[in-house]
């Protein structure tokens, strides 16, 4: 069994072997949540990062339960290697919106009393 999983990962090119397991550049993140949401069930909310063509841009997406989008633009993103740091400002009111993206989770709040995790659907 050791074996099998030793071949076959020895067989994958080696940018699929360590795809992903670092944002060191921004492309990474791009790359990352290409085609991913993070969804909070409790909160009714859905987070995406993606190509906003209202605004032809990229930026975070925000679905709330009664399928409401907001649309955070101008992101920032500060990279740390094991996760990155994103937000962006809302082009009709100015407010800000972001969160820390961890493989598999996003937090928004993170290290405050009220962080929300969101998991990948």
């Amino acid at each position: 069994m050791r074996l099998a999983i030793l071949l076959t990962f020895l067989s994958l090119p080696l940018h699929q072997c360590f795809a992903q397991s670092s944002f060191e550049e921004y492309s990474d993140v791009v790359t990352y949540m290409d085609s991913k949401s993070f969804s909070n069930s409790e909160m009714g909310l859905e987070i995406s990062f993606e190509y906003i063509s209202e605004y032809n841009t990229y930026g975070i997406v925000v679905l709330n339960k009664f399928d409401v989008k907001f649309y955070y633009i101008n992101v920032n993103v500060n990279l740390y290697g094991s996760f990155a740091d994103l937000y962006g400002m809302n082009p009709e009111d100015g407010s800000n919106f972001g969160f820390r993206l961890f493989k598999e989770k996003l937090i928004v709040g993170y290290g405050e009393e009220r962080e929300v995790t969101f998991y990948k659907n």
